[in-house]
């Protein structure tokens, strides 16, 4: 057994280390997917400096104890937590620069995307491209590649990228920029706008750039459309079809959301985001609102109003989650593809217990893309390590569900879906690394395409004892053993060859042993998030007690 004493030595202060059964360590691993909730790491370290990540790190690597990163806490696979190492949590290391004249934002490694929204981000019409989601980690959703509201008109986050700062395996500090001279820090940065993190080193700071938004008091129009479905399905099938062959404006992002509501009631949607005035809005919008959408939310506003909106995680959720994420090309939202997501969410309200309450811990399925291209088509796909240029449509079927006997019916369901959408997908294979899911096909070649073999050279010069591994974590290469071949296309597994892949039953045994320790039964009724914290803290003391 691993004596922290040391360690608690090394650090700034012995407080930053917090043991299982605290409420303390509780809130520290607290993630949303009940699936992973329960993963226990033997201590965590919150890191106040880069000295106590080196000091961390250098521990974890000396004593051979498992070492993950967390920041923001929302890799859908809880890669951030372990069974029994150290988690190192960034969240003591705050702080961000701005320079309004290079325009230009700098971000310690433990910020996450609210704290530069709200507090550092004071005139309304600087944009850096971060998370709609206010609590995403700004180094996880920038290392994996980071897709915005405004990534059309700018760029994805990696493309954003001017230098970053590490801590690697043996406790070096090591910044890396876009103008990098030295090939094997040139090597590392490209690795880095992309690449995921977890891979090559604990990220302690981010120099990203700054927009101003097109208007210069910051307003944007923003607002949902929605047609009722069964009801006005062939108007939103039309809509979809002139949708899939009109050319958008940079300055127009459409998200898309098939759901149900209350009393099964299914509906397809739209998430607008428009970069410029409500005009210009207006008519680059006109071909769809001439579908007549049942709700029309559009408005004029301040963009930081609408992150508002959508704050992320909530700690009273007492549901497990699972998803497929898939990659389409420009024009590939065809009739086919509408149909298929649509039979497909018809199919999930028959089988997977969806209810006609539809409150936030019942059972749910929804399907939704997120919108890029125009400024992120425009950089080559092996110009950093995100591959996908050509990719439109960032997809995602997720599922939720209160009781854990349910997960093999989830999983079967999603596999369903990966067998039906992955033939659309680009080259049958694309999918976004930080939606990331432990059960996909052919996980290096659907996250990283051609990328992945230069990506597994950049590994082996930087971490080359695979310090920063999990399930997915991009592989160094081995004495004689060259980079993993890349196929130009992949054939696509059926349903049921996708339930026997390995990653998928190792997924399921996972799920059978921790999913059952957090039912909704067991968690109770808390009345404040101080009370799901305590309550977490308890299940962890008796699970230790056995």
């Amino acid at each position: 057994m691993t004596d922290f004493t040391i360690l608690k030595n090394m650090l700034s202060s012995e407080k930053q280390v917090l043991e299982p059964g605290s409420v303390g360590y509780s809130k520290a691993v607290f993630i949303g997917n009940l699936n992973y909730r329960m993963t226990m790491p033997s201590i965590v370290v919150v890191a106040n400096s880069i000295e106590d990540v080196q000091a961390t790190v250098t521990f974890s690597v000396q004593n051979k104890v498992r070492l993950t990163v967390k920041n923001g806490g929302h890799s859908y696979m809880g890669y951030c937590l372990n069974q029994g190492g150290i988690v190192l949590d960034l969240s003591g290391m705050k702080g961000c620069y701005i320079d309004p004249d290079k325009m230009t934002i700098t971000m310690a490694g433990g910020m996450i995307w609210k704290e530069a929204y709200y507090k550092y981000l004071k005139d309304p019409s600087f944009i850096v491209i971060g998370g709609q989601c206010p609590n995403v980690g700004v180094s996880g959703f920038t290392l994996g590649g980071g897709l915005s509201p405004f990534s059309r008109s700018y760029g994805l986050a990696c493309d954003n990228l001017l230098e970053m700062t590490i801590v690697t395996w043996e406790g070096k500090i090591v910044t890396v920029s876009r103008d990098e001279q030295d090939e094997k820090k040139r090597d590392l940065f490209w690795a880095l706008s992309g690449g995921g993190g977890g891979n090559f080193g604990v990220t302690v700071s981010i120099t990203s750039k700054m927009h101003r938004l097109k208007d210069k008091d910051g307003i944007v129009v923003c607002g949902d459309l929605s047609w009722d479905l069964p009801q006005q399905k062939e108007s939103f099938d039309n809509m979809m079809e002139v949708f899939n062959t009109t050319k958008c404006p940079d300055e127009l992002t459409i998200d898309a959301l098939w759901n149900h509501g209350k009393n099964k009631q299914l509906s397809g949607g739209m998430t607008v985001i428009y970069n410029g005035s409500w005009d210009a809005a207006q008519k680059a919008l006109k071909p769809l609102l001439d579908f007549q959408p049942k709700e029309n939310t559009l408005k004029p506003m301040k963009w930081s109003d609408w992150v508002h909106f959508s704050e992320g995680w909530d700690p009273f959720s007492q549901v497990y989650h699972h998803h497929a994420s898939f990659i389409f090309a420009e024009g590939a939202i065809t009739r086919q593809v509408s149909s298929v997501i649509y039979d497909s969410l018809v199919e999930a309200v028959k089988r997977l217990d969806i209810t006609d309450n539809n409150g936030d811990n019942d059972p749910k399925c929804h399907i939704l893309w997120d919108h890029i291209g125009a400024a992120t088509t425009r950089i080559g796909p092996q110009d950093t390590a995100f591959y996908w240029r050509q990719g439109h449509y960032v997809s995602t079927v997720k599922v939720q569900w209160t009781d854990p006997a349910q997960g093999p019916k989830m999983m079967d369901f999603i596999a369903s879906c990966q067998a039906k959408l992955l033939p659309l997908a680009i080259e049958q294979k694309a999918a976004y690394l930080n939606y990331i899911d432990g059960t996909i096909p052919n996980w290096q070649e659907a996250y990283y395409g051609q990328n992945y073999p230069r990506l597994q050279k950049v590994k082996t010069m930087w971490d080359p004892q695979n310090v920063f591994w999990n399930w997915q974590s991009i592989q160094p290469l081995a004495d004689g053993i060259n980079a993993m071949p890349i196929h130009a296309v992949l054939p696509v597994p059926s349903q049921s060859e996708i339930l026997e892949l390995p990653q998928l039953r190792k997924v399921a045994r996972w799920w059978g042993k921790c999913a059952p320790l957090v039912t909704p039964d067991v968690l109770g009724s808390p009345s404040t998030e101080e009370d799901v914290y305590e309550r977490d803290a308890e299940i962890r003391r008796e699970v230790l007690q056995g």
